[in-house]
């Protein structure tokens, strides 16, 4: 049963709110200081995708669910809300590590059908707030920078949820182009606190409606009975 203070505790939410100000999040990080460009110096290469291919996972978890080489992250209340990883082979994608409770065959599916000759995979991990729901707007990325937009909204009352309680979504995202992760300095995500207004991309069946290219190209896990 949905807890009878959930409406009010997301009735002053950013989540329910006609704006964005003062609701989105934005997180950045950065692996190297980068220098200033000079005037001769070109601009450098973009791309955006708005209806990338991707698969994603929710799980109720307190530690990182799904992470490269070595032993699991022990649980850090003080680390980033927000773990990014560029993943541009298959030697690399081989190196993935995910938790017992997840399931690993959708994830292997689609980076066995990544070419990572022509394409790049980005892993990125977010917590959300278990009340809510995140969709993946577009995906931009730079020769040193790659950025996500992600839009916010509430789950359904009927689905059962605890206020204030975290979850991680793990998302895998199919850059259609080769990308060196030793290029890559700094990633920056913002996430507001609406849907994406005719930008986004749900790998989330919760609703709203999807294309049919995305539909076709995004694979949904589930754990726990929950769906990202």
């Amino acid at each position: 049963m949905v807890p009878s203070t959930r409406r009010a505790l997301l009735s002053g939410a950013c989540g329910l709110a006609t704006t964005v100000a003062g609701c989105s999040g934005m997180f950045e990080s950065t692996s190297e200081s980068t220098g200033t460009a000079s005037a001769d110096d070109s601009p450098p290469e973009t791309g955006t995708e708005t209806d990338p291919a991707a698969v994603v996972t929710r799980v109720d978890t307190d530690r990182l669910p799904v992470w490269m080489d070595g032993s699991r992250p022990t649980e850090d209340r003080n680390s980033p809300r927000l773990e990014s990883e560029v993943i541009d082979s298959a030697s690399k994608a081989a190196r993935i590590t995910v938790a017992d409770d997840v399931d690993r065959s959708p994830i292997d599916s689609f980076l066995d059908a990544t070419d990572f000759e022509t394409e790049t995979v980005y892993l990125q991990s977010v917590l959300v707030e278990e009340c809510f729901r995140l969709t993946l707007c577009q995906i931009s990325w730079m020769t040193d920078n790659i950025s996500t937009d992600y839009g916010r909204v509430t789950r359904p009352y009927t689905d059962p949820c605890t206020a204030g309680n975290e979850l991680y979504a793990v998302w895998f995202i199919r850059i259609p182009e080769p990308i060196n992760a030793d290029d890559i300095s700094s990633y920056s995500s913002s996430i507001g606190g609406s849907a994406c207004e005719g930008r986004r991309v749900s790998a989330d069946s919760e609703g709203g409606s999807m294309s049919a290219s995305a539909r076709e190209q995004q694979t949904e896990t589930e754990t726990g009975g929950e769906q990202a």
